[in-house]
């Protein structure tokens, strides 16, 4: 078994050869799996399958629902601040978009704007950069665009490089287009309020067995010996975590579609 996980890790961290050269120059098409971040991964499922190897099948089966349970848990907070970082990043845009628009009327340059706005927002640096090299800054915006909250940079960049090719008035259009982010933002914040009640419900069953559990520990009994201990206990235990998982991940998907449309 340590063999095996030696030469999956062999293979996972295996680069190109102009793998340094791509890397350098940030135009890398593969994803290039550092090998310090296996380092974890793999000491997690070396040590999980040397403790569960010598098991009995039940206390087998529980491991393993409690290991699938941690792993869809932590699944649920990085989406959680995934979507979190993604709002964060709307509004920064927005309001960015709205200082940028008001300099621009106040008669300085584009790309003097973008300098002077870029050390509080991060989002603008890379096309900040651009600006001051005599870069593409239009191409600067539109890789940025592809992070989380950032998708109206895609909008920005074609009025900038239309802005630069016809002398169209650029504050204008960032006017418009941070108006549409609030108003964006309003009907969002709307459908949030609607749906965090059942997000907060779903988990809420999610952890109700857990606390039956508890209580009826408290009450003399001993249901985790029962669902740890013998092969049924154990097999209900997993399909009662796998249901609670999926009720979670059902709800979680409504929510977001809603967000998603609203």
């Amino acid at each position: 078994m340590a063999a095996s996980l030696t030469v999956f890790a062999c293979l996972l961290v295996r680069l190109p050869g102009s793998w340094l050269a791509h890397e350098r120059l940030g135009t890398s098409r593969y994803k290039v799996v550092r090998p310090a971040s296996l380092i974890a991964p793999l000491s997690v499922v070396t040590c999980a399958v040397v403790i569960t190897v010598g098991l009995p099948p039940a206390r087998l089966i529980a491991s393993l629902t409690v290991g699938g349970v941690a792993w869809f848990a932590v699944c649920q907070l990085r989406a959680e601040r995934v979507r979190r970082r993604a709002r964060t990043q709307r509004d920064a845009v927005a309001e960015a978009l709205g200082l940028m628009a008001a300099e621009l009327r106040a008669g300085i340059l584009p790309q003097r704007a973008l300098a002077g706005l870029a050390p509080d927002f991060p989002i603008l640096v890379t096309a900040s950069r651009a600006a001051e090299l005599g870069g593409d800054v239009a191409s600067a915006l539109q890789l940025q665009s592809a992070a989380p909250g950032c998708e109206l940079l895609a909008a920005v960049a074609s009025a900038w490089s239309v802005a630069e090719r016809a002398g169209a008035p650029l504050a204008r259009t960032l006017d418009r287009l941070e108006a549409s982010t609030r108003d964006d933002r309003e009907v969002e914040r709307e459908v949030q309020s609607g749906v965090s009640p059942a997000r907060a419900t779903g988990r809420l069953m999610a952890v109700l067995p857990v606390i039956g559990l508890t209580m009826g520990a408290g009450m003399g009994a001993d249901p985790i010996t029962l669902l740890t201990g013998t092969v049924p206990g154990a097999l209900c235990l997993a399909a009662g975590s796998a249901c609670a998982c999926a009720g979670v991940a059902w709800v979680n998907r409504i929510a977001t579609t809603a967000e998603r449309t609203g």
